[in-house]
């Protein structure tokens, strides 16, 4: 499953992040946060995505092909296998910054970047992440461009469309 697609102008980016089957939730609610911060000064854009700590055991599972957890599977062989995610399909370079949990392990913070030459605006996302695994999965990304001048939207995700940033 691609996560989400960025694209600028009529060119892909990238896609981000993995594939799974559906099994039963282990939570009521189904979401990923993301966080897109555009650098004019390095032309790049960092992404932090945050979802739920046990959906993403569910999607490395699925890819896997075995029991994947993070308290019992290598630090070493998890990272191995977001990254593989991450770069699956990818169309730009993507760089690997790391990952952390936090909210008592809860939430999984994944934390990749990649070159956006053209800056946000009219960049096309779109975010799938996790849909195909829950029915009911909503994802949100919060765009910023750190500028100048400093310019948001946030583009909520409850079907498989895609949005084109305008900072209306």
């Amino acid at each position: 499953m691609t996560l989400w697609r960025v694209a600028s102008s009529a060119r892909r980016l990238w896609p981000l992040l993995c594939a799974g089957v559906a099994t039963a939730a282990a939570h009521p609610l189904h979401t990923s946060y993301a966080e897109a911060d555009y650098r004019a000064d390095s032309g790049k854009l960092e992404i932090a995505l945050r979802l739920f700590s046990d959906d993403a055991e569910v999607a490395l599972t699925a890819r896997a092909g075995k029991k994947i957890s993070l308290d019992k599977t290598p630090a070493a062989e998890f990272d191995a296998l977001l990254l593989a995610c991450i770069r699956d399909g990818a169309r730009q370079n993507l760089r690997w910054v790391g990952r952390e949990l936090k909210d008592g392990d809860l939430h999984l913070w994944l934390y990749v970047e990649c070159p956006l030459p053209g800056g946000l605006a009219g960049a096309k996302f779109s975010n799938r992440l996790l849909r195909d695994i829950f029915s009911d999965q909503i994802n949100s990304i919060r765009v910023r461009d750190r500028g100048p001048p400093q310019r948001q939207e946030t583009l909520l995700f409850m079907t498989d469309t895609s949005q084109v940033v305008t900072f209306r």
